[in-house]
């Protein structure tokens, strides 16, 4: 095409003829930007549907990603409101009369106090999308803030974690290494205790730390560091529910 507008040129401009060479001049121009156009046309409709199959791309493995966390996050849930539900039968048993209190229940109740919940989440697609700018892909300014908000939640979370678990091994461990016999509780709800494991000391009873005040503020401190925990799963779970929402909607479409 363009050979031939050079063959035409100079042949008119052999010819003399410079009103048909300037109309063919501009019509070859207008060709060449028509041309142009429509090559940037196909260009952006070709970058707008590669940009749109790896925001879908990303969106059903965020949705996956995602659901695993929240189902993991709501086992936690649950054994959150166990083990506070344990810890608040404990404090109720505190008083001056605890050899009236089934020991059994006691050392039951005690495993509890010193268990910490860990929520183990998966983020390694979020991770990846918000480390290499990724999530700039959803044109959703709302969709954009919860993906970003999920990161700092769940370090609010490790943080309470890190701070229960230090607690416990801290200042409770310690504590009760001193005040019951850990191996009479072994004895009593371990599956793989064997008689001749059993301590040859005498028998200790474990109920006589119920009188002591130390024991009763650890324990109410687990309590409320299990409250605020709790409501760090809550605000967590808050935002999965929300995202999960939007991305299911978003593929109803």
């Amino acid at each position: 095409m363009i050979n031939f507008f050079r063959k035409r040129r100079k042949q008119l401009a052999n010819e003399n003829k410079a009103a048909k060479y300037t109309r063919y001049a501009i019509g070859e121009i207008i060709l060449v930007v028509i041309g142009i156009l429509i090559a940037l046309s196909i260009n952006n409709w070709n970058n707008n549907r590669i940009k749109e199959n790896n925001a879908v791309s990303l969106s059903n493995r965020l949705l996956i990603e995602i659901n695993k966390n929240k189902k993991e996050l709501d086992v936690q849930i649950i054994r959150i409101s166990e083990l506070q539900t344990e810890a608040k039968s404990l404090l109720m048993l505190f008083g001056p009369k605890y050899e009236q209190i089934n020991a059994r229940l006691l050392d039951s109740l005690i495993y509890g106090v010193i268990s910490t919940p860990l929520y183990n989440s998966n983020s390694s697609t979020l991770d990846e999308a918000l480390n290499t700018g990724q999530v700039s892909i959803f044109q959703s300014n709302y969709l954009r803030a919860l993906l970003y908000d999920i990161p700092k939640k769940v370090h609010n979370i490790n943080n309470y974690e890190d701070e229960m678990t230090r607690d416990i091994e801290y200042n409770l461990m310690p504590y009760l290494y001193n005040k019951i016999s850990f191996r009479q509780m072994d004895e009593e709800f371990s599956e793989k205790f064997e008689v001749n494991e059993r301590s040859n000391l005498s028998h200790f009873d474990n109920r006589i730390i119920l009188s002591d005040r130390k024991f009763e503020n650890m324990v109410d401190n687990k309590y409320f560091l299990l409250e605020t925990l709790l409501i760090s799963y809550s605000e967590l779970n808050d935002v999965y529910i929300k995202t999960i929402q939007f991305f299911e909607a978003k593929n109803k479409r």
